[in-house]
């Protein structure tokens, strides 16, 4: 099997997986699951499993036989620099295998989890783990096949499937973050009473559910949102505005997930969009020889993309005022730190497996 063989393999297994419609199942009976999504998922994840580990055998082998190939060929390069050559070659074959065995020993652990999946689970959280696998299943082929592409000369076909992730991901932290906004805001206004806070929770609560970007949130997410918002209309039918108390929790619960859903965050594509974001607002703003004193209207529509990232950020993002140079400087360094930070982490703990998934 040579890398065309294994490009088409892996972009058949993402094809196949992309096909699953995961969501359908979530008002489906029980053995539905069982008998027909838990399998599919399974596939799909064997299949990816498989071809990741034909690319661990073809590329092992072209590694420790170097011959000229695709990856090492630089046609206009000098007979003086075949080292740096065979260096760059070396690079291209490592960087496959470590995303490759990296990718492998997770799908692994995905596949091993859904085949023990105890019989009474609800079918919400199976849903949530099979979208988990599958998001998990291309993200981890868009990597490797850019990566295979960059050593072999081969063209890209999964490639636009990471901006459609990335382009969806920022459109959820975006509604994530207005809840979050129209929920809590600057704290509740003097003399707001707890039932004026519920009406405002409520009626965000119904925004995000009207929202065209609610159907991409993950199953478990969607569960803890209607799951309040069912709370929400049993304690205003009850007539409990005479309690206080019993509103008062729930209010802290509402905020507490309005926290919680922040913590998409953590998607790896988003942390390196930002960074990427940050990290070049910081040098146009702060290190060029002539630093401009107002942010310049384009980096303003770049700098909105950073919407739920920091609360700081937010708020300047929010104010129509905040246009200084200035005022910029401090939220900027601070999550840059932070998410310079978390990738360091991240590295530490992935060793010597390699680059992340979303190294591209």
């Amino acid at each position: 099997m040579n890398a065309q063989d294994l490009q088409q393999y892996l972009l058949k297994v993402v094809e196949q997986t992309r096909a699953l419609d995961i969501r359908h199942y979530e008002w489906r009976e029980h053995n539905s699951l069982e008998r027909e999504l838990l399998p599919a998922v399974i596939e799909s994840l064997s299949g990816a499993i498989d071809v990741f580990t034909h690319m661990l055998t073809h590329y092992g082998d072209s590694r420790e036989d170097e011959t000229p190939g695709a990856g090492s060929r630089t046609s206009d390069a000098g007979s003086g620099d075949g080292g740096d050559r065979v260096t760059h070659a070396e690079a291209g074959v490592q960087r496959i295998t470590d995303l490759a065995f990296m990718a492998r020993w997770e799908l692994y652990r995905e596949r091993e989890g859904l085949g023990k999946i105890p019989s009474g689970r609800a079918a919400w959280a199976i849903v949530s783990e099979c979208g988990r696998a599958c998001r998990r299943l291309i993200t981890s082929a868009i990597a490797i096949e850019d990566a295979m592409c960059a050593y072999e000369g081969l063209e890209n076909t999964l490639r636009h499937l990471y901006q459609t992730e990335l382009s969806r991901s920022l459109q959820v932290r975006r509604a994530y973050a207005m809840l979050r906004h129209t929920i809590v805001g600057d704290g509740p206004s003097p003399g707001e009473s707890v039932r004026e806070r519920l009406r405002r929770a409520a009626f965000a609560i119904a925004r995000l559910v009207g929202n065209d970007v609610y159907a991409d949130l993950r199953a478990s997410d969607r569960m803890r949102i209607e799951a309040v918002q069912r709370q929400l209309t049993e304690w205003r039918e009850a007539n409990r505005y005479s309690d206080p108390l019993v509103g008062l929790r729930l209010w802290q619960e509402i905020e507490n997930l309005s926290e919680l859903l922040l913590e998409v965050n953590k998607r790896a594509e988003l942390r390196e969009h930002d960074q990427a974001v940050v990290a070049e607002a910081h040098a146009k703003l702060f290190r060029a020889p002539s630093a401009p004193d107002l942010v310049p209207q384009d980096l303003l529509l770049q700098l909105q993309s950073l919407f739920g990232r920091d609360g700081e950020l937010d708020r300047l993002i929010t104010d129509p005022g905040s246009h200084s140079t200035a005022d910029w400087r401090r939220p900027l360094e601070e999550v840059l730190e932070g998410l310079n930070r978390t990738k360091q982490e991240i590295e530490g703990l992935q060793g010597s497996l390699g680059p992340s998934l979303f190294s591209f």
